[in-house]
């Protein structure tokens, strides 16, 4: 018997999959997904990444923005071409059609909607996730171990014990939605997501009148509804009065309703105030409630020794949720979820299923996978640009 080609096991997986039936209608089970010339994709390749590297070095010398023209829009108004092209006239087509027409935030007059700017290293760091296409929902391979890494890194740094629990998500709103359905099952317990919310006292949540949009799109995702959330008053420096706090809770459970949240805010998405963290503490303390941080803006002052003390008390929060794409630029997407109680966060998302077993060793070894930790089972190697980063 012939030894099997190195590689060869790869390139029957590409072969099959390029036999699909294309746009066109006709099959292709003489080609396969890989270049035909790999010198040739090599040159175009490096080619391009220069381009980019010049891009990014370049930016100052360019507006910061520029829509696109009305011959652009109307040449992406048509379906995707029925037939492949040269891999060269479509990289052409991307320097002149997409690349000036981008958002802009790689600029550094470009001040909007905290957009963070990314990095070169970043960017390079997306070239080498792409290329290993690792799936990071589960399973027995590096990019779990680097996320574990992540974990308690960021449990370090916000003074969580280091047997806490994270998981990197789309961004911070996910990452909010994510704290709202953790918080909600220790509330009501696990039965709930089988259950439901059943008849019952009605859950309340409370945040500030400055907190963003996503928080009460949470309370709606999750079935609780944006009318049970609170908008707390905030005092002349944006921050939430927890006098009120304190009688809105109170009031709620007098009238028979179970309060289950706190979202504190360290920097408000119009001002950039920062909430009273360690005085909300005490308040979610006092009535026994989950103590939520929506991070999305100044979480990362924990990063800064002169900034520090503006999140102040965050190590007594039940969960954080924050972005990495913001102030530390790693690129889009990349936020993070971190939770006090890893039992509590895990008994929100796991499941199992017969093509999810554990095993004892091997590719399907591992007791947590991320997958255990949110609702996404294919997800990217976002790790590896957030360690690259940092």
């Amino acid at each position: 018997m012939k030894p099997a080609r190195r590689g060869a096991g790869v390139q029957q997986r590409r072969h099959a999959a390029a036999t699909e039936p294309a746009f066109s209608g006709h099959a292709l089970s003489d080609r396969t997904l890989d270049p035909d010339d790999w010198q040739t994709f090599r040159e175009l390749s490096h080619r391009a990444l220069s381009d980019m590297i010049d891009y990014l070095a370049t930016a100052a010398d360019r507006p910061v923005w520029q829509p696109p023209p009305a011959t652009v829009r109307a040449r992406f108004a048509r379906c995707s071409p029925r037939h492949g092209r040269d891999l060269g006239e479509v990289l052409a087509d991307f320097t002149s059609h997409i690349k000036p027409c981008a958002t802009g935030n790689t600029h550094p007059l470009f001040l909007g909607w905290v957009h963070g700017a990314g990095t070169p290293v970043g960017m390079l760091t997306e070239m080498l996730a792409a290329g290993l296409n690792a799936n990071c929902g589960g399973r027995n391979h590096i990019g779990i171990v680097l996320e574990r890494q992540l974990t308690r890194s960021f449990a370090h740094l916000f003074g969580f014990p280091a047997q806490a629990s994270g998981v990197l998500v789309t961004g911070t709103s996910m990452a909010n939605f994510l704290g709202v359905l953790v918080a909600r099952t220790a509330a009501l317990g696990q039965t709930t997501r089988v259950e439901g919310l059943r008849a019952g006292p009605q859950l309340t949540a409370y945040t500030s009148a400055e907190a963003h949009g996503c928080i009460a799109q949470a309370l709606e995702l999750s079935g609780i509804g944006s009318r049970n959330l609170r908008h707390v008053a905030v005092d002349a420096a944006g921050a939430m009065r927890l006098d009120r706090l304190d009688a809105a809770i109170a009031k709620d459970r007098r009238q028979g309703r179970l309060p289950f949240l706190v979202v504190a805010s360290a920097g408000t998405v119009n001002t950039g105030a920062f909430d009273n963290l360690d005085v909300v503490a005490d308040v979610a303390k006092a009535h026994k409630v989950w103590f939520h941080v929506d991070g999305a803006f100044g979480a990362l002052a924990a990063f800064s020794r002169p900034l520090r003390p503006l999140v102040a008390g965050i190590e007594r929060a039940d969960s954080i949720a924050f972005d990495l794409h913001k102030w530390a630029h790693v690129p889009y997407d990349a936020g993070f979820l971190l939770v006090r109680d890893a039992q509590k966060h895990r008994s929100t998302f796991a499941n199992e299923r017969a093509y999810l077993q554990r095993t004892p060793r091997g590719l399907g070894a591992g007791k947590v996978w991320p997958r255990d930790l949110g609702p996404d089972l294919s997800r990217g190697f976002r790790a590896l640009k957030v360690w690259f980063t940092l």
